[in-house]
């Protein structure tokens, strides 16, 4: 039910941030984020399958991520698109972020941040993006010299997060990353909203 009704938010979120004019090229992958603004570690009372890599794992776990971006690699496009990989770990790019730059995502595990690269991989559909592929596109970020951001960065990153938060379920977490996307990236105010009324 949940995977549905985000669906729909994100349907229509591509519709309201589809720009009229033609799409911009791909960049060249592998390539690094520009900033990590906002870290929160965050668990679950209730897991969920997760769709954003082959296996399905269950999250139970990770971090809330805000991140400061190349708007070309998330415009909203209908075809594969460069994925978002946080060490070994698909992200999951809740909002679009093409106008603020922004992009909310959430890790399924809590990976040491200040000792994994965060970088956008190949264009694919992270649905099948599996185990053999997230190895094969961390040596490619590896062979690009795509680093882990300093422990500085880090900090300063779990600072504005806060400290871990725990949520019911998926609805919960969701509707917590609503309020962070009306703050970081005010322009998807109709995903924000959406997203506040799932599981209501």
């Amino acid at each position: 039910m949940i995977k549905r009704l985000t669906a729909i938010c994100t349907l229509a979120a591509l519709a309201a941030a589809a720009p009229a004019s033609p799409p911009p090229a791909i960049p060249a992958t592998p390539a690094p984020v520009e900033a990590l603004l906002y870290a929160q570690p965050f668990c679950l009372e209730q897991g969920y399958e997760y769709s954003w890599r082959a296996e399905r794992p269950v999250v139970v776990e990770g971090y809330i991520l805000v991140l400061q971006v190349n708007p070309d690699f998330v415009y909203p496009r209908q075809v594969a698109y460069p994925v978002l990989y946080v060490g070994d770990q698909t992200a999951e790019r809740v909002n679009i972020g093409y106008e603020s730059g922004r992009v909310i995502a959430i890790v399924p595990e809590k990976v040491d941040l200040s000792r994994v690269p965060i970088w956008f991989g190949t264009p694919n559909l992270p649905d099948q993006v599996d185990a053999e592929t997230i190895s094969a596109e961390q040596a490619k970020a590896a062979t690009a010299g795509i680093e882990p951001f300093g422990s500085k960065a880090v900090d300063a990153s779990l600072r504005a997060g806060g400290e871990e938060m725990t949520f019911a379920d998926q609805a919960d977490l969701l509707r917590h990353i609503a309020t962070l996307i009306r703050k970081y990236s005010p322009e998807e105010k109709v995903l924000a909203d959406s997203l506040l009324m799932i599981g209501r």
